[in-house]
C-alpha cells in the first residue's frame, strides 16, 4: 500500500545532497558511486534529456520546484545541488 499522497502535503520535503546523487544516478541508470565528480558535466557521462525530465519529476514529488531548463543550463551535480538547496525552506528559514 502506498501511503504517500503528493497532493495532500503543504510542506516541502528536504532533499539531501546524497539523496540528490542517488536520484541522479537512478535517472542515469548508474549506481551512485559510478557518478562523476560533482563539477563534471553529466552530459559527457551519458546524461540525456529523458533522464533530466525524470529527475525533474522526482524532485517535484519531493517538493523541489525546478524545471528542465534550470537543470540543463549547468548539468553538474554541484550546480544542481546549489539549485535544490536554494529552493528548500530550511535554506531560507535558517537565517536569524
Amino acid at each position: 500500500m502506498d501511503t504517500t499522497d503528493a497532493g495532500t502535503s503543504t510542506e516541502t520535503t528536504t532533499v539531501t545532497r546524497n539523496q540528490l546523487r542517488r536520484l541522479v544516478a537512478d535517472c542515469m541508470g548508474l549506481a551512485a558511486d559510478e557518478l562523476p565528480d560533482d563539477t563534471e558535466d553529466l552530459v559527457d557521462h551519458g546524461l540525456h534529456s529523458v533522464a533530466v525530465m525524470q529527475l525533474v519529476s522526482q524532485l517535484h514529488e519531493r517538493g523541489v520546484e525546478l524545471s528542465f531548463p534550470d537543470l540543463v543550463r549547468t548539468p553538474t551535480l554541484d550546480a544542481w545541488w546549489r539549485a535544490v538547496h536554494a529552493t528548500q525552506p530550511t535554506a531560507k528559514a535558517t537565517a536569524p
